[in-house]
């Protein structure tokens, strides 16, 4: 059994590597990849399009159907790794692997939005210029979660744009770190359960 999980472990590690090249190809749209493109989306496409179908992994312009379809392989492949090591496996140990990937998702999005809040307030400090392409991009990007927490946070109280990535920077921040110290903690006390 082992030797099949190490199988089937290095296989879901090879596509895995296929659906992050397909999702980093789907940035550059105008660029042509000819055959081997079109053999990278007939292997790949069929997996992340299940996904799409989910209208709550989209916010606005953001489609986080392409993380939720790997955190469903970091996870398949997290428990053939295991079984592929020991061969055995237990409930607690599952769930362990469930949750610890799922935080690491929602730990990956934190952190991605904290660094371009921390990006935009940095050229604020330097006074770039708000029509360059890349900071409009940025505020499009930010602008759900600015909007979110100035509702939840501030009960829409105005306050400048500064002090709202500021905030919002802060609490990104804090939640990652904090998730990091429950979760740690969560995934013991499951990974110790005796069934």
């Amino acid at each position: 059994m082992q030797q099949v999980m190490r199988f089937i472990s290095g296989a879901l590690s090879v596509y895995m590597i296929l659906i992050f090249i397909r999702v980093l190809m789907t940035w550059f749209q105008g660029a042509s990849y000819g055959r081997a493109m079109e053999v990278l989306r007939s292997v790949t496409d069929p997996y992340l399009y299940w996904f799409r179908r989910f209208p709550f992994l989209r916010a606005g312009s953001m489609d986080f159907s392409p993380l939720a379809a790997l955190i469903v392989l970091v996870i398949i492949l997290n428990i053939t790794n295991r079984l592929a090591l020991t061969g055995s496996i237990s409930l607690g140990i599952v769930l362990a692997i469930i949750v610890g990937s799922l935080w690491g998702a929602v730990g990956w999005v934190l952190t991605f939005f904290f660094i371009l809040v921390l990006i935009r307030f940095i050229t604020l400090l330097f006074r770039a210029s708000m029509v360059s392409p890349f900071i409009q991009t940025l505020d499009i990007i930010i602008a759900p979660i600015l909007r979110y927490f100035s509702r939840v946070i501030l009960r829409g109280q105005n306050v400048t744009y500064q002090t709202g990535l500021a905030l919002s920077g802060a609490i990104l921040l804090l939640t990652r770190l904090l998730g990091n110290l429950v979760f740690y903690q969560i995934q013991g006390l499951l990974a110790s359960l005796p069934f």
